[in-house]
């Protein structure tokens, strides 16, 4: 893919003396010049992957790269260095070394040519010096994984949950959308198999891919039974076809027998309906054939979900087991004993506390006690009852009576009364 240089890719592009100083090349060695070094490191390396990121590249080359940053007809010098940098921190990788890191046998011949190539840029890293082919190509590997894991969302929803296995050219045209090639596709086939996210596995010259559950941290491993679902689901799309063709069919002998009706060839009309009828009959197979392969299926996706419920039993039964071990019975009885222990001691504390331990009669009879209360109750006078109020009459009766109460007392505290009131100057006081 052709990219020309950016405009403008730093606010610092138009400063002539540092754009000299950072398109010159790197000191022989860090040693030298450190200030130099660094600064230049600091400056190429994350406009590197801000280049990349700009025009949406997973991959590029040296010879691209410095297209990206001509200046005045001129690339920087010190790209090599960078990149190198860059690789040892685990930023870049070459395709190479990428693909070389795990089994991919099942690459095609073409893209194996075009991955795996003589590790010249490696060999020229461990002897020391800078040399990188112009040519060679270098991933960026955040990128590829974040293409990777796109890659396996749009082919999980594209397959049955219950058997995510589909043949790797299939797979390939899912994701024509999201990969701009099959080399694209494979570098991000080869990050999933680095994360045993699928496995790719050989079958009668055939390549098939198997997926992780969406969720699942298990490493994914193509087993007899998924190569047996595989083999279902492939005879199943065939006899689909095959019986999608026969409908047809039988549907063109139908309108072929009008046609010699209509012509009065009532012989070849006759014969049009004995082919349409034997057409129908073998649809009727393929349609046989087709439901036992769904039982089957359909069993083979139970018997999966049994084996789930079985593993969840296993391990509520270990978890049960293991949170259990330090409990019995025994123990159990004794913490019991010793909880009723500590609340009757609780309740003994309690009642000398409230003072419910002493004998407030003097140990006597309650029942001389009872005899004695109702014989002082009985010496204590009745109240008279409160006469009814009759009207004026008995205001003015009431008040006499209390005036004379009252003069009583006052003789006896004070001595003789000089004078006393009316009942009728009381009635006109109250009044």
């Amino acid at each position: 893919m052709a990219a020309g240089p950016l405009e403008q890719p730093h606010p610092d592009w138009a400063d002539e003396q540092r754009m000299a100083f950072l398109f010159s090349a790197f000191k022989q060695s860090r040693d030298v010049d450190s200030a130099d070094w660094d600064g230049k490191l600091a400056f190429w390396a994350p406009l590197v992957l801000q280049a990349a990121s700009r025009r949406r590249r997973l991959r590029f080359t040296p010879r691209e790269l410095g297209g990206w940053f001509q200046r005045n007809g001129a690339a920087p010098l010190g790209l090599g260095t960078v990149l190198q940098h860059l690789a040892r921190r685990g930023v870049i990788q070459t395709e190479s070394s990428f693909a070389a890191s795990v089994e991919t046998g099942w690459l095609a011949r073409g893209v194996w040519l075009l991955l795996v190539k003589p590790l010249r840029w490696t060999l020229a890293s461990i002897l020391g010096t800078d040399t990188i082919s112009p040519d060679e190509s270098f991933i960026i590997v955040d990128h590829i994984k974040d293409k990777a894991a796109e890659v396996l969302r749009l082919c999980q929803r594209s397959l049955d949950a219950s058997h995510p296995v589909a043949a790797l050219s299939t797979l390939q045209q899912e994701c024509q959308g999201v990969c701009e090639d099959e080399k694209t596709f494979c570098l991000c086939l080869v990050q999933l198999q680095k994360d045993k996210k699928v496995a790719v596995a050989e079958l009668g010259g055939e390549r098939i891919v198997k997926l992780a559950h969406p969720g699942s941290n298990k490493p994914v491993v193509v087993t007899e039974v998924d190569v047996g679902v595989y083999h279902l689901m492939n005879c199943e799309k065939m006899l689909s076809h095959k019986a999608e063709a026969l409908s047809q069919e039988a549907d063109g002998y139908k309108e072929e027998a009008r046609k010699q009706i209509r012509a009065g060839k009532k012989h070849m009309a006759l014969k049009s309906l004995k082919m349409k009828k034997r057409t129908f009959k073998q649809l009727d197979d393929v349609h046989a054939k087709l439901d036992t392969i769904d039982t089957i299926l359909d069993r083979i996706r139970s018997s999966q979900t049994d084996l789930k419920v079985v593993e969840a039993y296993q391990a509520g039964l270990g978890a049960l087991r293991q949170s259990m071990k330090d409990v019995s019975v025994e123990k159990v009885e004794n913490l019991m004993d010793e909880i009723e222990q500590f609340c009757d001691t609780q309740d003994d504390i309690r009642k000398t506390l409230a003072g419910e331990s002493f004998d407030v009669a003097g140990g006597a009879d309650v029942s001389d006690l009872e005899a004695e209360l109702n014989a002082l109750l009985q010496e204590e006078p009745q109240l008279p009852d409160v006469p009814a109020d009759t009207g004026p009459a008995a205001s003015l009766g009431e008040d006499n009576q209390l005036l004379a109460e009252h003069n009583k007392l006052s003789l006896t505290d004070q001595g003789p009364v000089v004078e006393s009131r009316k009942p009728a100057a009381c009635l006109e006081l109250a009044q």
